[in-house]
């Protein structure tokens, strides 16, 4: 792992999950335009490494429903708890049964957009925009959330616990 990449994820730890867009936010506004910039890009890159259809489905579950706006602030929301809780969530969707409450709500909207706000602050202008190759198309294998049987069979915690 990039020493940058090391350090986007050390400004993620231990964000309090009732306010993590504050707690990011005065992380951040130490950091210089450039860096903020670096934070932003590496947040991109996660997301759409976030971007498959297992995840989707989890997200789905949990929330009773996910459009697409849904399962990015799903994302979004992934990403403020911090690597090991992420990367938990992308090796198994099912994980994220044994790292929640019942009630807890992952979806953070408002978390998205903290490092383009305080780069805009810091410096008047957009945060710039990197371009890479970002997926068009969720990964993994596409299938029927509506089915008990299957979301049973392929999240089997997280359908314990959220299915209907």
């Amino acid at each position: 792992m990039s020493e940058a990449k090391k350090q986007f994820w050390k400004h993620l730890e231990g964000l309090n999950k009732e306010a993590a867009e504050e707690d990011l936010r005065k992380r951040l506004l130490k950091l210089s335009p450039e860096r903020i910039a670096q934070f932003q890009e590496h947040f991109d890159r996660e997301m759409d490494r976030a971007y498959n259809w297992e995840l989707w489905a989890a997200a789905y579950l949990m929330e009773g429903g996910c459009s697409d706006d849904g399962f990015i602030d799903f994302r979004y929301g992934l990403i403020s708890r911090g690597r090991s809780f992420f990367e938990a969530a992308l090796e198994k969707p099912d994980n994220i049964a044994d790292l929640v409450d019942d009630d807890e709500y992952i979806a953070n909207e408002s978390f998205g957009y903290v490092a383009a706000e305080v780069y805009e602050e810091k410096t008047g202008n957009e945060i710039p925009y990197v371009d890479f190759k970002r997926r068009s198309e969720p990964s993994g294998e596409n299938w029927d959330v509506d089915d008990p049987k299957e979301c049973a069979k392929r999240l089997p915690k997280l359908w314990a616990r959220f299915g209907e």
